[in-house]
């Protein structure tokens, strides 16, 4: 499209020319028996060579003579009979800027593309059995290596068929490394600490785990996986998949997740354990 400097002196040059699951017990509690109520979660320049050269038009009609004295005027008439089209766009060729070089394309990274260092964190929120759960989680990411942290707090009415609640809170911390990293998706392990703050007792022991994250086709939606295990000294699984969509620095997912609690009868001898299941949504950011 030719720039508006062009378009003027063409304008002039006319103008110019042609005009204008259930349980027992509760876990880490004493059983109802002993205890109630205990409540404790980012051209080329065209170079002279290659220029459209004004053409030097040789006079039409002319003809060798000698007589210098004519010159002139052969060549003011040669000048009127050249084509007006010729004028307008000669005007324009050379009041035309001359082109700039086109920037140099810069690549878009993908989601999952290693990265020197990304921030996630979010909240969650969503029903584990006849309870409700809301969890929050922050994790740094380098290229392989990252840190974790999550935090969950459930409420579950008492076992004793009592109006109260009890409350549970777990905590996480682990170290990730990726086993791989590239532009579709990221494969990690998992390890660190992981503690259950119970009605009656804390638990404090190792954690491990896994997760992963891959693209589905071109969309910008992910399918999401994690587990937590902590053997010893109580026992918790924690399993979760689902997806997520990404809209920009804004990431909206949902699926299912499953929770095994048991603290191995280090409460009052009697072993209490308990699974729940429920779907969940949550909202999170990634930088």
């Amino acid at each position: 499209m030719p720039s508006p400097k062009a378009v003027l002196c063409a304008a002039l040059a006319a103008g110019a020319l042609v005009g204008p699951t259930s349980a027992e017990a509760r876990f880490g509690k004493h059983s109802s028996s002993q205890s109630n109520n205990q409540g404790k979660d980012r051209g080329s320049r065209p170079s002279r060579d290659e220029r459209p050269r004004t053409h030097q038009a040789t006079p039409v009609g002319r003809e060798a003579s000698n007589n210098d004295g004519d010159a002139p005027r052969r060549r003011r008439r040669a000048l009127v009979r050249r084509p007006l089209t010729e004028l307008i766009v000669a005007g324009a060729i050379i009041a035309a800027p001359r082109p700039r070089a086109l920037a140099p394309l810069t690549r878009v990274r993908e989601r999952h593309e290693p990265v020197p260092l990304m921030v996630r964190l979010g909240v969650e929120g969503g029903l584990l059995g006849d309870g409700g759960a809301m969890g929050l989680f922050m994790a740094v990411e380098g290229r392989r290596l990252g840190v974790d942290t999550r935090i969950t707090g459930i409420s579950l009415p008492a076992d004793d068929g009592s109006d109260a609640v009890d409350r549970i809170t777990l905590l996480s911390t682990h170290l990730t490394a990726a086993l791989w990293a590239g532009p579709r998706g990221r494969v990690r392990v998992e390890a660190g600490v992981a503690t259950a703050h119970a009605p009656d007792i804390i638990f404090v022991g190792p954690s491990f785990g896994a997760s992963a994250e891959a693209c589905i086709g071109r969309s910008p939606v992910d399918l999401e996986a994690r587990l937590h295990a902590t053997p010893y000294p109580h026992r918790q699984v924690d399993v979760q998949a689902g997806l997520a969509a990404h809209l920009g620095t804004l990431n909206v997912r949902g699926g299912w997740r499953g929770l095994y609690l048991n603290d191995g009868g280090h409460v009052d001898g009697i072993e209490h354990a308990e699974g729940f299941g429920g779907p969940y949504l949550g909202l999170g950011l990634a930088f």
